[in-house]
């Protein structure tokens, strides 16, 4: 009878331990969890569940499937964006480049050792990275939503991440607001390239009677080039497809914002893929540069 309970005991402690490990934040602080269902099933029970919360699903990018499109091979990689505008818009008031990190994302993947995982960016983490902690009321409970959503029951300790602001870039447009986003939405299209969500942030905001500045974001991408970073580092899906931002200021003034591939390649390791790398910047000089020309 001791015995038994002894070995039970131990069963126990190791399966916390063993629990505990399988939670871990990387040198990006992308917190990651890992899972016993498949990616596809996570991500059913996923919509499912950030939809009873309140939030709406933006896009439902299956990382996987479109590279097989393309004829390249990724494993199960699959990313799910949503938002809430009653939080979000708050968090742009405070500083509008929110807008690229916004609206959430949950990156769900299997590994080489087949085991699932699920990854995300916290509210803390995300509000770093724009030299904001303010209204913290609003980033405990993206937090709060996150880690319920990971299954996480204890809080999550991220350490503050590098500003990330300062390496946006930002170009100025000779259009107003709607006619530059328009701009961008037919240069895109025109291009060849998917067009996977418009995130009207302002107009959200609207819909929620709160006040934001114009605000837009265009989400879209090339699989034949995504998926070749993807390849050396899957992680990178929660960053992908590309996002470039319309944002008016306070004196009226219209820019377009965005994060190159250098950077994003930059923060999670990537060294071999130079050349695709050159590409995507390439794209993105090019097609920004038409969207606010005269």
């Amino acid at each position: 009878m001791k015995k038994a309970f002894i070995i039970s005991l131990v069963a126990m402690l190791f399966a916390c331990k063993t629990e505990k490990e399988m939670n871990f934040t990387d040198q990006n602080q992308l917190i990651t969890v890992q899972k016993e269902q498949t990616v596809q099933e996570l991500g059913t029970q996923l919509r499912t569940q950030i939809e009873a919360k309140g939030f709406k699903i933006i896009a439902d990018v299956d990382h996987a499937a479109s590279a097989e499109k393309v004829g390249l091979e990724l494993r199960p990689t699959r990313l799910l964006v949503f938002g809430n505008p009653l939080g979000g818009t708050k968090l742009m008031q405070q500083d509008q480049l929110m807008g690229i990190e916004l609206p959430l994302k949950i990156l769900l993947w299997e590994d080489e050792n087949a085991k699932v995982n699920l990854s995300f960016y916290n509210g803390s983490v995300l509000t770093f990275r724009y030299g904001l902690n303010e209204p913290q009321a609003v980033i405990e409970k993206v937090n709060a939503a996150l880690s319920g959503f990971a299954g996480l029951t204890e809080e999550v300790n991220v350490q503050s991440p590098e500003l990330s602001k300062d390496k946006i870039i930002t170009k100025k447009s000779n259009h107003n607001a709607d006619s530059t986003f328009t701009r961008l939405k037919d240069i895109v299209a025109s291009k060849g390239l998917s067009i996977m969500a418009e995130v009207p942030h302002d107009k959200a905001a609207a819909k929620v009677d709160l006040e934001l500045r114009p605000t837009r974001l265009l989400i879209f991408g090339n699989p034949k080039v995504g998926t070749l970073l993807m390849q050396s580092e899957q992680k990178l899906g929660i960053d992908l497809p590309l996002k470039v931002l319309v944002h008016e200021d306070e004196n009226g003034n219209v820019f377009v914002s965005y994060y190159n591939a250098s950077f994003l390649s930059s923060r999670y390791g990537i060294t071999d893929k130079e050349e695709v790398v050159n590409k995507v910047n390439g794209a993105l000089d090019g097609i920004t540069n038409a969207v606010i020309s005269e």
